[in-house]
């Protein structure tokens, strides 16, 4: 299945916002209220964050290299990426690219 161009666009564009929002999160950590569940609640959605990023960046990559697994890396970049919240923007426009290339031909 090819994606449209813009599909891996968006999902370059979703992983540097979630990179930057994981490392902004996780700056908070060090501070004196972030101990117990805030501090771990601060760790996962900094981590998360990071590592949606990445699994963002994998499928970009591999959409640009036009890669057999490329489009099942962009559905899962682009489902975390609309749990993440924080780049659910780029999720919905990916996941509407990869919908309509598939009922084109």
């Amino acid at each position: 299945m090819r994606a449209p161009y813009w599909v891996a666009n968006a999902l370059l564009i979703g992983s540097f916002v979630l990179l930057i929002w994981g490392g902004f999160v996780l700056t908070f950590t060090s501070e004196p209220s972030a101990v117990g569940r805030m501090g771990i609640a601060l760790q996962l959605i900094g981590g998360a964050s990071i590592g949606t990023a990445i699994v963002g960046a994998v499928a970009t990559v591999g959409l640009f290299r036009k890669a057999r697994w490329a489009s099942s890396a962009a559905w899962f970049a682009s489902v975390l990426m609309i749990l993440t919240c924080a780049a659910s923007w780029a999720g919905v426009i990916a996941i509407v690219g990869l919908v309509s290339s598939r009922r084109s031909s």
